[in-house]
């Protein structure tokens, strides 16, 4: 019996963005999905953000993806995630990316170290680095709108960025 996949590969396919080569989907969100990606011009590994196309209802939906995208880019605390571009696919969807923080998530942690004492000390640092992230931006008016345990990520130096 032969069964006709291409729908499929199509529905699975990586988006296809310039100077990046996709490597696999590292989460996914309601407005939007996470890759693992090469930047190929420096040849390092990023996350690219690309809103999902059910997210899109105008162009405006587009617009504020990518303002969100510069003014993050704007803000400059240690604790905070950087932005290295702003784009679209060649399937014109809104992107952008940032640097991959493979280290894991607060979430993770807490659900690893749950029970062992001596980790309650780090979990705790790690919630206190967090308001100063989110007051510390000298861009004013800003509220980070979805903080959660899974996006407190850790560079490979362990430190929490939101």
């Amino acid at each position: 019996m032969i069964v006709d996949t291409s729908q499929n590969d199509a529905a699975n396919a990586l988006p296809r963005i310039t100077g990046f080569r996709l490597l696999r989907e590292i989460g996914q969100g309601g407005m939007s999905t996470v890759y693992l990606a090469e930047q190929e011009s420096l040849g390092r590994k990023v996350a690219l953000k690309v809103m999902l196309p059910e997210a899109l209802t105008d162009e405006v939906s587009r617009r504020r993806f990518e303002n969100e995208a510069r003014t993050i880019a704007r803000l400059d605390h240690p604790n905070i995630v950087g932005i290295y571009e702003v784009g679209r696919t060649l399937d014109d969807l809104p992107f952008y990316a940032m640097p991959y923080l493979g280290r894991g998530h607060l979430g993770q942690r807490i659900a690893r170290q749950h029970g062992i004492s001596h980790d309650q000390s780090r979990i705790s640092s790690t919630l206190r680095s967090l308001p100063e992230a989110r007051a510390g931006p000298p861009v004013r008016d800003i509220v980070h709108g979805d903080v959660k345990a899974e996006n407190v990520l850790f560079d490979d130096a362990e430190r929490p960025q939101l």
